[in-house]
């Protein structure tokens, strides 16, 4: 909530910050990725923090996240309703 509290008092970096934590076409974030190239699921947690962050300010939700909860959104995605994502292999995304 503290850091959520702090970006929302940095217009420039909250946009910037949703501009680019953004799905790719499998489901992961764009910019969350590890050295061997690993990337988080999205929404990220710097993407729902930013969320949380523009709320904040009163401004509407963006419009890709979807609707709900962030515990909503990751309720939704154990239980098969958001797009499957690969299996990892050892740490890595195995090609279908």
């Amino acid at each position: 909530m503290a850091l959520a509290n702090i970006l929302s008092e940095m217009p420039d970096l909250l946009e910037r910050t949703l501009r680019e934590h953004t799905p790719d076409a499998q489901g992961f974030c764009r910019e969350c990725r590890d050295a061997t190239g690993v990337s988080a699921t999205w929404p990220c947690v710097t993407r729902e923090l930013a969320e949380q962050a523009r709320s904040m300010n009163g401004a509407p939700p963006a419009d890709t996240p979807p609707a709900g909860t962030v515990a909503g959104r990751r309720r939704a995605r154990e239980l098969g309703s958001a797009p499957a994502r690969p299996a990892l292999t050892n740490g890595r995304h195995r090609s279908p």
